[in-house]
């Protein structure tokens, strides 16, 4: 009970915090409402009720007699041909030479990825850390372990798993 009384006597601080606020800021508003510059008012229209549209006397309309359709004619579809392709004449691009890369690195294919990644692991390493330290989906590493076991780079420990050769 008296846990029970000690809240109720925090929420009733914090109610009274809250009003003192809310009077305080409701004060600014009057004043900020008073400084600013009045605007004319609108005039609501008062609801008047909606008077029917006058009812429009109907008008006799003569009906119209049947007109028999002509025979119909058979005639042979017209096939057309299909409009010539215009030829674009391609500018073609001079071949020049590609820039020489370094030679004492090796560019960072994603087989040398995965073969410098197999080197620090003397065990073997899974298919699913290749995947995740790479950054090479499964379909590039299951290509590049299929493609390094044919030359004999590396060999297979255990399903999954895979070693330098």
């Amino acid at each position: 009970m008296k846990k029970l009384a000690d809240d109720l006597k925090f929420v009733n601080k914090e109610i009274n915090a809250l009003s003192k606020k809310l009077e305080q800021l409701s004060k600014k508003a009057a004043k900020l409402m008073k400084a600013a510059p009045k605007k004319k008012a609108v005039k609501k229209a008062k609801a008047t009720p909606v008077k029917a549209a006058p009812k429009k006397k109907a008008v006799k309309k003569a009906k119209a007699t049947p007109v028999k359709a002509a025979p119909k004619k058979k005639v042979a579809k017209k096939i057309k041909a299909a409009p010539a392709k215009k030829t674009v004449k391609k500018k073609v691009a001079k071949k020049t030479a590609a820039p020489k890369k370094p030679a004492g690195k090796p560019s960072a294919t994603p087989t040398s990825k995965v073969l410098t990644l197999m080197k620090r692991y003397k065990k073997g390493i899974a298919i699913s850390k290749l995947k995740e330290r790479s950054g090479l989906n499964d379909k590039q590493i299951s290509n590049i372990l299929h493609r390094a076991s044919k030359e004999g780079k590396i060999k297979r420990v255990a399903r999954g798993v895979y070693q330098l050769a």
